[in-house]
């Protein structure tokens, strides 16, 4: 019930609708709309048990990522990543 109404609100947050027929998309966005959908599945099994909130929450971490491959979010490893890339390190 609980993804039903996530996913139903992330459709309409995204202005998409059921009759609104065919979209274009990469393939490596389909790929991370599913790899999304299988951590939140995990993320909801997580939830379920005693316990695993941590695991739950990298789940959804792992949403995030897929998630932020499609929109370009920017990351916190993002911003290490530029951090250390101005760096000469071991020299």
């Amino acid at each position: 019930q609980g993804l039903d109404a996530l996913r139903d609100h992330l459709k309409a947050c995204a202005g998409y609708s059921a009759g609104s027929g065919v979209f274009s998309a990469r393939r490596r966005h389909l790929d991370a709309l599913d790899h999304a959908a299988a951590h939140l599945e995990a993320a909801d099994a997580r939830l379920r048990q005693e316990r695993a909130g941590e695991l739950a929450a990298e789940e959804l971490r792992l949403v995030q990522a897929a998630l932020g491959e499609i929109t370009g979010a920017f990351t916190s490893d993002d911003l290490l990543g530029r951090i250390f890339s101005s760096f000469c390190i071991g020299k």
